[in-house]
């Protein structure tokens, strides 16, 4: 006999409509929030009927993705799952072993018992991958594969992975002991390979790559990021170093580079888009390169870029007072900025539903009062992050008490959480 799995949060059907939640209100903002008796929680919009996730735990993570949901528990290391729509045409319904079923329920991913998670690493619509407690990596092919699922430790050198970044075309891992490794497409060097080859997998066995990074000279990786067909590694010694093609100027250099070449120093941060890339100094400057075909970075002086590209890394963000952001996020064909003062600005384009808000050609700002009506209250007493990607946008307070999903990718319109302790 079958035993029913229970999860330690609620889901069920709304029978009626908040008062709260402005029908009108929600349709011209393209998003909608639910406040149900002071009770947060998330509301799935699939065809006609409404759905309401409540009693999640502050120790929960969400992570988004094109074809649903991930919910991490961060102490048991256990992953769930919940699909965009139960009438899913892609690949990835080949995942079922692994939990990923596509209907209105929540699935646990029931590896996650025996391995459990650490990380979930999404970005870009092709890839997505976890890290294990162990330092195991799992990857998972949104297309579909034979491959998906653990991939084995030998072909690390048996090594941890302490860090994943999936590109659109190629994911690259960092292991415990500073070895960077990658997969899927060597064209144009965003492997890092002395080489044209494309590697993707040889007779259905994964094909995992040692990845040149002779030019660093030994010196310790901070950070690893991707756009779509580039790399990026961040030394301790906050020196940048890139790779892969320069067909969108994504590359910070002028032309394609094959292996991994230093383009700049004192770099904070990398911030790489899915074809464009902000780089955050410790002196408080952005610079900016790649595509700006969506005004990604604004309303960019046209003498700065050839065409709609930014070449090289030595043009500053002017387009947005750099002295008031708290945080600035690039996703598919936009960017996000919180201000110090808990403002969100966007530019760019909601091109894959990313935002589900109109093309910007500046930044402008998201009038988060006109959707939620304590916005007030709540950036007043709380630190307001964001977290986007190729489809999806989340916005969050630093505690976690309140997720807003601006995105219709999985047919959420908008969410917000509150946890409880039971």
């Amino acid at each position: 006999m079958e035993v029913e799995e229970t999860y330690p949060f609620l889901i069920e059907p709304l029978e009626t409509t908040p008062s709260e939640y402005d029908e009108k209100q929600v349709e011209q903002q393209h998003a909608g929030i639910v406040n149900l008796n002071e009770r947060f929680g998330i509301v799935f919009f699939r065809e006609n009927e409404k759905y309401l996730i409540s009693k999640l735990d502050k120790h929960y993570e969400i992570k988004a993705f094109r074809h649903g949901i991930f919910i991490l528990n961060q102490l048991t290391g256990q992953v769930y799952f919940r699909s965009k729509s139960q009438k899913q045409t892609y690949p990835l319904n080949n995942k079922k072993e692994f939990g990923m079923i596509y209907d209105e329920n929540i699935h646990l991913l029931k590896f996650t018992n025996d391995d459990p998670i650490d990380k979930i690493i999404t970005k870009y619509s092709k890839y997505f991958a976890m890290i294990s407690k162990n330092g195991n990596a799992y990857l998972f092919n949104m297309e579909g594969s034979k491959n998906d699922g653990l991939i084995p430790k030998h072909l690390f050198d048996n090594e941890k992975i302490v860090q994943i970044s999936c590109g659109g075309v190629h994911v690259l891992f960092l292991t415990e002991n500073n070895k960077l490794f990658g997969t899927g497409s060597q064209y144009d060097g965003s492997l890092s390979k002395k080489t044209e080859d494309t590697f993707y997998t040889v007779n259905d066995t994964i094909k995992i790559v040692r990845c040149d990074i002779s030019a660093l000279g030994g010196k310790k990786i901070k950070q690893i990021a991707t756009t779509y067909n580039c790399s990026f590694i961040l030394t301790q010694d906050n020196e940048l170093y890139s790779c892969g093609s320069g067909s969108y100027a994504a590359n910070g250099q002028k032309e394609t580079c094959l292996i991994f070449t230093k383009i700049k120093e004192n770099v904070e941060k990398v911030i790489a888009g899915y074809f464009f890339v902000s780089i955050k100094m410790f002196s408080g400057e952005y610079f900016i390169f790649g595509y700006n075909n969506c005004n990604q970075f604004g309303d960019v002086d046209s003498s700065l870029m050839e065409g709609n590209k930014i070449y090289g890394t030595n043009t500053k963000l002017t387009t947005f007072n750099v002295h008031d952001i708290e945080q600035l996020e690039c996703g598919g064909y936009h960017s996000i900025i919180v201000t110090k003062n808990n403002d969100i600005y966007y530019g760019g384009s909601s091109h894959n539903n990313a935002l589900k808000l109109p093309k910007s050609t500046g930044y402008t700002k998201v009038e988060m009062s006109k959707v939620i009506k304590n916005w007030e209250n709540i950036k007043r007493s709380t630190k307001i992050k964001v977290e986007t990607g190729y489809d999806f946008t989340i916005i969050y307070n630093e505690n976690k008490k309140n997720i807003f999903n601006f995105s219709n990718a999985y047919k959420i319109s908008d969410m917000t959480f509150d946890f409880v302790n039971y």
